[in-house]
């Protein structure tokens, strides 16, 4: 093993220098002789320290649980002879050195293996094989060289730390932790819990909000920051500091909303994830009451009492939105089958994933393109939050950013969670234009451009007359409807079209005006699917723009819609103004609002859902 020389605190060849763990310098290159005596002085060494430390079944279940969370066959085939080794009694030199053939034998499999992840957990899983190995006494040259190899992936891991790589820092603290008498291994703990604490300040928002832009991104460092923690406490028993264990465990409760049926992560087909959510949902499982509940019910399908038949009363909350780490989760319940969206702006185009009935049917970026008269406008400065609100009947959310020329483009998300509705919009408008107001910029065509990244194993289905498309994958999953297209797809020519785009859903729509509200209406209801999807003639969708009107005035278009929706015997009531908001009326509606959605009952009165008036959203 190539030695490492420096003082305290230098890097040498990437790799952070502790004195403790620093060599001295030799005078001439080691024989054979010499580099078994040195292999047998550092495994005395982890002899030492773990002799009476640690019980067999612990060990065999630390195993288990990393088997359980490799993806790859062949990773779980290794750890599972690694668990037969330590479940065997070793009681000679024979056994000894059979022992030692099936850990090399381990790591050079983990070589070889194509996911990293995978490759990190079977050489942590080795780690405790050989700890426990170590406490039979037994010395030989083999297991000096198994010793040594497992600091030279240690040294691999803390290059890969220093360049941002963090997947080997659970491994880094069992090497360090378990063998921390050994030259070297010392350094793996305290650059993997300064990393550790750094990250996880730098990633989990004051509301608990994980700053990055997918599920699967979040899953996996969260189920990474879990396991360091465990890890910690199974090892050196030093505890995090209380700041950071109070993130984790806010990141914990975060990753749970991101979670599908049995509590296991979403895959675009909904076949069994490679990722587990193990350590997060252990975690949560022992965490505060209302979250240990929801747990219960997410993977068991009952609440704390054993009924089957549960309210989602006393569970946690279903949204949560962070605007340090601008990223924002709802969902329509914890039963199976719930709607749940994902929305993230952190960069130039925000991140959105859509969950419906198990599967991952949207998961991408969220473009847009904007033109006047013919010429591309360009976003000035980052997104922002503009409105949140979260309720029983609704969830909203909207994000704004500035447009060259005097405009500003609002994007927002509303999930209605009893209906499995979601709500896609985008609203040009100019900030500083009342009611009345004339301008230039009233006269210029604009022209929107939005397309949504849909799984691969969603095919979209465009209905033959009409501007609708149903998204599916042997079952409807999503029925998307544009509301400011006409019904037929003859009738709006020329205004804007609702397709696909390679692998993309794009809405296209021309407005005439220099204001325009561009609404796509996402049906998730599996129930109603199917009924639209099996009885088309019996069970019709249908949309309509509506008249508003101010002051017995009949308004444009620019200056506010309104729209009709119905699917079945279902029926809602969409309002936006682009101006200002003012007293005006639809579908025998009054507001004063800048937003309103509401349900249709049967006598034809709207029950107001969700209504946003100037600085407040009212309900």
């Amino acid at each position: 093993m190539p030695e490492l020389q420096g003082k305290h605190g230098d890097q040498v060849n990437g790799i952070l220098v502790d004195s403790k763990s620093t060599p001295q310098q030799r005078p001439s290159l080691p024989s054979e002789i010499e580099d078994e005596i040195t292999c047998t002085k550092q495994y005395h060494k982890a002899g030492r320290f773990v002799h009476g430390k640690l019980k067999r079944r612990k060990i065999i279940g630390r195993i288990e649980s990393l088997a359980a969370l490799c993806g790859g066959r062949d990773a779980r085939q290794c750890l599972e002879k690694l668990t037969q080794l330590v479940a065997k009694n070793i009681t000679n030199d024979k056994e000894s050195s059979s022992g030692c053939a099936v850990l090399k034998e381990c790591l050079s499999a983990r070589s070889q293996l194509a996911c990293k992840a995978d490759q990190w957990l079977v050489g942590e899983a080795v780690i405790w094989g050989f700890v426990w190995f170590a406490r039979s006494g037994r010395v030989n040259s083999s297991a000096g060289r198994i010793l040594e190899d497992l600091v030279q992936i240690g040294e691999v891991g803390l290059k890969n730390l220093f360049n941002g790589e963090f997947s080997a820092t659970p491994f880094l603290l069992a090497c360090g932790g378990l063998l921390k008498d050994v030259d070297g291994c010392q350094s793996f703990v305290d650059a993997a819990r300064e990393n550790l604490h750094l990250e996880v300040q730098e990633r989990v928002g004051d509301d608990g909000g994980v700053g990055m832009a997918s599920s699967p991104e979040i899953l996996t460092a969260v189920n990474r920051w879990a396991r360091c923690r465990e890890v910690i406490r199974a090892t050196s028993g030093k505890k995090l500091g209380k700041e950071t264990n109070s993130k984790i465990d806010q990141a914990v409760v975060f990753a749970v909303l991101l979670l599908g049926n049995s509590g296991q992560p979403v895959t675009e087909c909904g076949c069994d994830a490679e990722q587990s959510a193990a350590p997060i949902l252990q975690v949560a499982s022992c965490g505060r009451k209302k979250v240990a509940a929801t747990v219960l019910a997410l993977t068991e399908g009952k609440n704390s009492a054993g009924d089957v038949r549960w309210t989602e009363k006393g569970l946690s909350e279903r949204s949560l939105f962070d605007e340090e780490q601008k990223i924002a989760v709802f969902r329509s319940g914890w039963k199976r089958g719930a709607v749940r969206v994902l929305v993230s702006y952190r960069d130039e185009s925000p991140y959105l994933e859509i969950v419906a009935g198990g599967r991952l049917v949207v998961a991408g970026r969220w473009d847009i393109a904007l033109r006047c008269e013919g010429k591309e406008l360009q976003r000035v400065g980052p997104w922002r939050r503009t409105w949140w609100d979260a309720n029983d009947s609704a969830v909203y959310f909207e994000m704004s950013v500035d447009v060259e020329g005097g405009r500003r483009l609002e994007r927002s998300v509303l999930l209605l969670p009893k209906d499995k509705v979601v709500l896609l919009a985008d609203a040009v408008v100019v900030p500083e234009l009342k009611h009345g107001d004339q301008s230039d910029l009233l006269a210029a065509e604009i022209q929107l451009r939005s397309s949504l990244s849909v799984s691969p194993s969603i095919a979209i289905d465009p209905s033959e007359e009409t501007c609708e498309v149903f998204g599916s994958d042997g079952k409807p999953r999503f029925l998307a409807i544009p509301l400011a297209l006409e019904e037929w797809r003859e009738s709006c020519r020329g205004h804007g079209s609702l397709g696909m785009s390679g692998q993309r859903l794009e809405l296209k729509q021309r407005a005439e005006a220099g204001r325009l509200y561009a609404p796509l209406w996402i049906d998730c209801n599996a129930g109603r699917l199917k009924r639209l999807h099996e009885q088309p003639e019996s069970n019709q969708r249908t949309w309509r723009q509506l008249t508003v009107a101010d002051t017995r005035e009949t308004l444009r278009a620019d200056q506010a819609v309104g729209f009709r929706v119905q699917s079945c015997l279902d029926q809602w009531f969409v309002y936006r103004s682009l101006d200002e908001a003012r007293n005006r009326t639809a579908l025998g509606c009054n507001m004063s609002s800048e937003f309103l959605v509401g349900r249709v009952a049967g006598n034809g009165v709207v029950k107001r859902l969700l209504e946003v008036v100037e600085d407040r959203v009212l309900y």
